[in-house]
């Protein structure tokens, strides 16, 4: 468990997370989860429509009816499954569910292709990251993503970013993030320990992102 200013903040595996202030809890992309509790989100972040990002295994296990979705359009598909509220969103978009403000970043590739030409998250699809606020703490969830100009633009108090490579940013390239993402206290790598990555490549960040100054927490796997 990691504790940031009263928030507790549980990294499931993967880009998974539950965050709770004692009073709301959020949830961001479970993916093969260890077990459930009977502890609810009652907001859903989904960064976009990919299998280990949009669930519906894992999302069953940790929403109630009253659980409101937040997701880009690609993945309502996969959320169809559910008759809870959501709420489909683009890049550059700010809201408010359930008392938890958010704004999307968008999560795209600048040079990870799964062909000649052809990266495997393109900017045009409207995958997103979120800036959102909890317990008076903010945090970036980035999503699958590169380093992007758009990054300029986060001012948050806590960045979990992936740090694997091959479909995401490597972890010299997640540590080139944080000089230009502004505000961070603390950084948590992910996207890494499940179908790409390995605690090598979170140590490595580590090493890289505190000779920047940030603290880095590398996460242990933690059951939802």
């Amino acid at each position: 468990m990691i504790y940031i200013e009263g928030v507790e903040v549980s990294w499931l595996g993967h880009d998974g997370f539950k965050l709770t202030d004692g009073e709301l809890t959020v949830a961001i992309d479970p993916f093969r989860i260890v077990s459930a509790s009977n502890q609810k989100a009652d907001v859903l972040f989904i960064t976009h429509e990919h299998f280990d990002h949009c669930s519906p295994k894992d999302i069953a296990q940790v929403i109630s009816p009253e659980t409101v979705i937040v997701a880009p359009p690609i993945a309502e598909d996969c959320l169809s499954v559910f008759p809870n509220e959501k709420v489909f969103v683009a890049p550059f978009e700010e809201g408010e569910v359930v008392g938890v403000k958010f704004r999307t970043v968008p999560a795209y590739n600048v040079n990870k292709f799964r062909a000649p030409g052809v990266v495997f998250h393109p900017k045009e699809d409207g995958r997103v990251g979120y800036v959102f606020e909890l317990g008076g703490v903010t945090f970036y969830h980035a999503g699958d993503t590169d380093v992007i100009p758009e990054m300029a633009e986060v001012v948050t108090d806590v960045a979990m970013l992936p740090v694997s490579g091959v479909y995401v940013m490597t972890a010299e390239e997640a540590a080139e993030a944080l000089k230009i993402i502004k505000g961070v206290q603390v950084a948590i790598p992910m996207h890494w320990g499940t179908i790409v990555g390995s605690i090598d490549d979170a140590l490595r960040f580590k090493e890289l992102a505190e000779a920047l100054g940030v603290k880095v927490v590398v996460p242990e796997r933690e059951p939802w």
